[in-house]
């Protein structure tokens, strides 16, 4: 198994490299569509943001979670897939892709997915099952699975869970016979993409990032874990967050930027990420540029003061979080983050320390 799906060399899946692009800009684009960003980032940083953010609210946000992930899911997966092979699955048969779609998933880090039951005739009973171990997140899968079958199918979906047992779930997405209608809301947020200079040294084998060679591909139980921290990593569409922050906005108001910066700081207080990991500028730029957030031109500390500038900028406001916790884990003192994201793209934080 590990000679055929996996690097020989730096140990990253092969599919992995083969269908992403890690640019010298900071971005992480899909192949088949340089328009469609990733990221590589800890998915406890995610779900854990978005567990601060409900507690914050004092609100569950799972409805929204899974309706942006749907729509970023149903575009990676309509572009993954040409027009003529969703054309003939529509007509012959759908497990062959369901079955590439969840091996798919397990490299991506989202966990042991596997096909349960499925029916397909067409009307109004139609349903897939799907059994997973050790999932990444309830409402992102769910946008997941109703996203992989809105592109192929064509059709509306309306998931539901059951729990079987620790870390064991079965999704169950209900096909609908409607036709898929997508709603105005939700639209993909835009990214800049400004010419680079960063050089990730690259895997003489696969042609990927060789720091790629810090994380363990845990191909059966679906995992990607750092070697030395065992941090868990998912890669996932940017703007599944960023339009989750901008629903959420939308829906609830102008507080909503500070709620989430506030959710962000919060996390990363919990000591979950270690100083040493940017004990350099390049560093920091190099962590940053391998998880496809952008290109650090700046970070800058002063007595009291810390600024950052980084051109092709996501995850804008849990990025201003991010910063904010930083320079109070080093400091040891409080902050406030003053940012702007610019009409060129670029994002700028200052932080200060609070008199």
């Amino acid at each position: 198994m590990f000679g055929v799906k996996l690097c020989p060399k730096c140990g990253a899946s092969r599919r992995i490299i083969r269908e992403h692009r890690w640019l010298n800009d900071g971005t992480i684009v899909q192949t088949k569509n340089p328009d469609h960003r990733m990221v590589f980032i800890e998915n406890d940083n995610v779900t854990g943001v978005f567990r601060n953010i409900e507690e914050i609210l004092c609100m569950p946000i799972d409805r929204i979670i899974m309706e942006a992930k749907r729509r970023a899911t149903f575009d990676f997966v309509d572009h993954i897939f040409p027009a003529f092979v969703k054309a003939l699955v529509r007509r012959v048969g759908i497990k062959p892709i369901i079955r590439n779609i969840t091996a798919l998933g397990k490299v991506m880090g989202y966990g042991k997915i596997e096909l349960a039951n499925l029916r397909r005739v067409r009307d109004e009973g139609d349903y897939v099952t799907i059994h997973t171990r050790w999932l990444y997140s309830v409402p992102l899968f769910s946008g997941d699975l109703a996203g992989s079958f809105n592109a192929i199918d064509r059709r509306e979906v309306a998931v539901n869970h059951r729990e079987l047992g620790p870390d064991e779930l079965e999704i169950t997405g209900h096909i609908s016979v409607n036709p898929l209608e997508l709603m105005d809301r939700l639209q993909p947020i835009s990214y800049t993409h400004k010419p680079g200079d960063i050089q990730l040294e690259r895997c003489g084998k696969c042609g990927g990032p060789q720091a790629l060679a810090d994380y363990r591909w845990d191909l059966d139980r679906g995992l990607i874990l750092h070697r030395k921290s065992g941090r868990r990593m998912v890669i996932m569409g940017p703007n599944t967050v960023d339009t989750i922050i901008d629903e959420l906005q939308k829906e609830l108001g102008e507080t909503i930027p500070e709620v989430v910066i506030e959710a962000q700081r919060r996390f990363v207080r919990s000591e979950f990420y270690s100083l040493d990991e940017a004990r350099t500028v390049e560093d920091f730029r190099r962590a940053l540029a391998l998880r496809g957030l952008g290109n650090l031109k700046e970070m800058d500390w002063s007595r009291n003061r810390l600024r950052f500038h980084i051109e092709n900028p996501c995850l804008f406001l849990p990025m201003v979080g991010l910063i904010l916790g930083i320079f109070e884990l080093a400091t040891g003192k409080e902050g406030r983050a003053d940012w702007e994201l610019r009409p060129d793209g670029d994002l700028v934080v200052e932080v200060a320390a609070v008199a």
